[in-house]
């Protein structure tokens, strides 16, 4: 009973494990303005999710994000 009980354990935790996060990079452009006109330089992140919906909303921001 007990080995039963070890085994529902591990295989729950394992399934729990499958859902890994994927990480990303991400870059969005950022105006810089100065006196002598304006420059566009990218901003760059590292960005790990589970979630489709998190990398959505990074990308509806204006990030561009490419698998790490």
């Amino acid at each position: 009973m007990k080995k039963s009980v070890l085994l529902a354990t591990v295989l729950i935790f394992g399934l729990g494990m499958s859902s890994c996060s994927k990480c990303y990079t991400c870059e969005a452009p950022v105006e810089i303005t100065t006196s002598s006109g304006t420059t566009t330089e990218y901003q760059e992140e590292d960005f790990c999710t589970a979630s489709p919906q998190e990398l959505e909303s990074k990308e509806a921001d204006g990030y561009k994000c490419t698998n790490a």
